[in-house]
């Protein structure tokens, strides 16, 4: 009977020192950086809006499905994603190169070259978790460049300008979690500074393949109310950007 009893007590005592190992090494775990890198962030942009240079006013009005292939020059999106816990770190770098033609209001046709470039740094933290869905707060700060030149088709440089400036922007991301494979990723942000006016609505539905390796698609729409200068030294590029999303994403 001793025997049993202390057979009984050594194998509790075990039990308790593995589950105990089990909690600190999921605890351990909890407190890791978790990264998630996505370098084939794909934006197929429509562009509706005009642009400014001085005294001239060109239209930007690009369909993604009939004219930004055929327009366009050069894309490279990457966005990275760090969490810890409740905090997000997260920043993303887009490059967009589109050569559209242009008709001017009663005027000829023109020839533009027209770059994008923005980059942003922002931090989130998740504040409740409503049934499936963590609300995550975001504060970050974004940085928009453009590289404008337009020409007359078959004739002389019209105007060669490039512009940045810097805009701060606050709003919530939502993760809907559906299952351990499913994750819709809903963001709405407001941003100012240079801009008058800049916000941004994003929906992301992501499929996790492999514990590292996930593909997502969505729709995202941004628009830019931005006005500098005056006179022959205006910039102004009042435009709705918009189109689907599709990507692959690789996480450690």
């Amino acid at each position: 009977m001793t025997r049993i009893w202390i057979s009984g007590i050594v194998m509790i005592a075990v039990l308790l020192s593995s589950v105990n190992q089990t909690l600190a090494a999921r605890d351990r775990q909890s407190e890791d950086w978790q990264f998630a890198l996505s370098p084939l962030f794909l934006w197929g942009m429509n562009v509706d809006g005009t642009t400014t240079i001085g005294p001239i006013s060109t239209p930007l009005e690009l369909d993604f499905k009939d004219d930004v292939f055929e327009n366009l020059g050069a894309v490279f999106t990457v966005h990275f994603d760090a969490k810890k816990n409740d905090l997000a770190l997260f920043a993303e770098y887009q490059y967009v190169n589109l050569e559209p033609s242009s008709s001017i209001p009663n005027g000829p046709t023109v020839d533009v070259d027209f770059t994008i470039q923005a980059a942003e740094f922002g931090a989130g933290y998740r504040i409740v978790t409503w049934g499936n869905t963590d609300v995550e707060p975001i504060l970050g700060l974004r940085w928009t460049y453009q590289d404008l030149g337009a020409s007359l088709q078959g004739g002389p440089q019209l105007v060669d300008s490039t512009e940045d400036w810097w805009d701060v922007f606050g709003g919530v991301r939502f993760w809907t979690h559906f299952n351990e494979k499913w994750t819709l990723i809903s963001r709405g942000d407001i941003g100012v500074g240079d801009s008058d006016l800049v916000w941004n609505v994003s929906f992301i539905v992501n499929y996790q393949m492999k514990k590292w390796f996930s593909f997502f698609g969505g729709y995202r729409w941004m628009d830019y109310d931005y006005d500098s200068g005056s006179g022959p030294d205006r910039y102004a590029y009042n435009a709705l950007q918009q189109g689907p999303l599709l990507g692959v994403s690789f996480s450690w």
